[in-house]
């Protein structure tokens, strides 16, 4: 593997032997340099077709939620016989590292349809608790068990077909939700920042949701009212997307839908300023 640039001191971008973008993981390759080559001994684990957004999630979270998010990934493929994407590692690895810190915060978002999910999906269900006691293994982080519902969905979601998702203009949505947020808080958000790469995320899992009509639903109105203390402008800007939604696509968010996006938001803009 020739090396194009190093991410960190277990990382890089490198090309393989046909000229082929790959991000190469391995301890310590990070001190290679540019043009120098990596023996094929020193790599533990290639990642092709990344996209930009995901080097923020290589660069900015630890390694040792990476490789957390990697080694479940595998024992769910082993455990379900799919082959995943390579990406949906990296997403994972998203979602445990913010789900660490909203522990750390004492912030707990009510379980996603997690009743639904163990009557529809029990392997998925059954695997996201196993992997809860991976993740306490690895990290040292033991996390609530509600955590399983939303570690299952991604199970299901990263394996759906994208056609549903190709009939509404995802990139509009975004793109229009990116605009209510700059002038709701009056700034400017950077689109090739890694907490905007977040942000674009979750949008996207919301759309694919709205697209099965299945929305967030566990009637958790203490935390709701948390969310609004909290938060006030955060939640009023999220009202102005749904009501965008409803009037341009017909999409009405319940209560804790918007929630969840008033917790991104917030997210998002705390970082910009």
């Amino acid at each position: 593997m020739r090396v194009i640039k190093s991410i960190n001191n277990n990382v890089s971008h490198c090309l393989d032997s046909k000229g082929r973008e790959v991000i190469v993981f391995g301890k310590g390759i990070g001190f290679y340099k540019a043009d120098e080559e990596i023996p094929l001994s020193k790599i533990n684990r290639t990642f092709y077709n990344i996209k930009d957004t995901d080097y923020g999630v290589i660069k900015f979270i630890p390694d040792v939620i990476i490789n957390t998010a990697i080694y479940i990934m595998d024992y769910v493929s082993d455990r379900l016989s799919i082959v995943y994407p390579s990406s949906t590692a990296l997403t994972l690895a998203d979602h445990l590292q913010f789900a660490i810190e909203r522990k750390n915060q004492n912030i707990y978002l009510a379980p996603p349809l997690i009743q639904d999910i163990m009557h529809i999906y029990p392997e998925e269900m059954n695997i996201a608790l196993e992997s809860l006691k991976i993740i306490e293994r690895m990290t040292g982080e033991k996390l609530p068990r509600m955590e399983a519902g939303t570690l299952a969905l991604h199970f299901i979601n990263d394996r759906i077909q994208e056609g549903s998702v190709a009939e509404i203009n995802t990139v509009g949505i975004i793109d229009q939700a990116t605009d209510i947020i700059e002038e709701c808080f009056n700034i400017k958000v950077d689109k090739d920042s890694f907490n905007y790469s977040r942000f674009m995320t979750h949008l996207d899992f919301l759309i694919r949701r709205l697209l099965r009509k299945e929305q967030i639903n566990s009637t958790n109105s203490e935390l709701v009212e948390q969310v609004k203390k909290q938060y006030p402008d955060s939640v009023n800007c999220a009202g102005k997307i749904d009501q965008l939604m409803q009037k341009t696509y017909g999409f009405s968010l319940n209560e804790e839908e918007i929630m969840y996006l008033a917790i991104h938001i917030n997210r998002l803009i705390s970082r910009i300023e």
